[in-house]
């Protein structure tokens, strides 16, 4: 199973307390990549999720400290680089792993070892309808995205973004009544119960990984 060893990882990495015991579990990530060997677009977004990441830390590099260097935003210190470097390491390596796994096993594999788990009823049966629809709901935003902006060419900067913010409360809208229009029409075919996902079988390499975050989590 891949979600004991994420949530061991997971845990491993947010309580270390400096950037040698975060390199274990850098090591242990890139062996995760090399074992699991994702698609190349599970890359891009470990990319994406880097700069992102990345930007939405990079005030810790003014944190009070020894100066290193002089920007027109203050002095970058020791102490901010090196907590800076501290809050991405914990950050990327959480999520990275569980974009690695995720993407690479198949989210219904996810939802099969939750109910393995005895993860509440309600919570799998919302993960796999959001999983279900999430391409529909994209779809929808992206066609009335679309329309705004055939719309509203040559219109003023903040006039856009009211308009911006309008069409993203009409696609909440919109997601809200076809949630209801599906939810009466499963009704209607006699839904009564989601069928069970096939519980995975015991692997060898996940217990493996489940081992040495372990280890890395008791050292």
């Amino acid at each position: 199973m891949y979600l004991p060893f994420v949530f061991l990882y997971a845990v491993g990495v947010v309580t270390r307390e400096s950037l040698t015991e975060l390199a274990y579990f850098a090591l242990l990530f890139l062996a995760v990549t090399l074992i699991i060997r994702p698609e190349r677009s599970v890359f891009k977004k470990l990319g994406f999720l880097l700069g992102f990441e990345g930007l939405l830390f990079v005030m810790a590099l003014f944190n009070p400290g020894r100066p290193l260097l002089e920007t027109p935003l203050g002095w970058i210190t020791h102490e901010g680089v090196y907590s800076f470097f501290m809050l991405l390491g914990k950050a990327f390596l959480s999520a990275g792993t569980a974009v690695v796994v995720i993407n690479s096993a198949g989210f219904p594999r996810i939802l099969a070892e939750m109910e393995a788990l005895k993860f509440p009823k309600v919570l799998t049966l919302t993960l796999a309808f959001t999983y279900r629809y999430l391409d529909l709901f994209t779809e929808e935003a992206v066609r009335m995205k679309r329309a705004l902006d055939s719309r509203a060419f040559g219109v003023g900067r903040k006039e856009y973004y009211g308009k911006l913010g309008s069409l993203m409360g009409e696609v909440l809208v919109r997601a809200y009544l076809r949630n209801g229009r599906i939810y009466k029409a499963m009704l209607s075919r006699g839904f009564g119960e989601f069928p069970r996902l096939e519980e995975p079988g015991p692997n060898v390499q996940t217990a493996m990984l489940a081992l040495l975050a372990l280890g890395g989590l008791l050292v």
